[in-house]
């Protein structure tokens, strides 16, 4: 059994989100979100850019949501094994 995700990361609020997302979080400029679910709960499939060709599975997005607004965003990053569970496709043609 893995734990996810395979590394420490806490955001927390708007402010550390902007900052990872303008700073490491770069690479995932561009990507594509698709909707989903997930035990019930609002999620996303996301797609990095991946050259010219189209997109490849990054993170599927669990959203736990609490008095109307997100409260927590969880990211599973096998997409290998929960996308094909999800029925998402393993790449998206530009």
């Amino acid at each position: 059994m893995r734990e996810m995700p395979p590394f420490p990361l806490w955001l927390r609020g708007h402010h550390d989100i902007r900052r990872f997302c303008l700073g490491t979080g770069i690479a995932c400029r561009g990507s594509v979100l698709v909707r989903t679910t997930a035990n019930g709960s609002p999620a996303h499939s996301q797609y990095k850019p991946d050259g010219p060709g189209g997109f490849v599975p990054w993170a599927l997005q669990v959203l736990e949501v609490s008095d109307g607004r997100i409260a927590r965003v969880c990211f599973f990053l096998d997409t290998a094994r929960l996308f094909p569970l999800f029925g998402l496709p393993l790449r998206l043609e530009r």
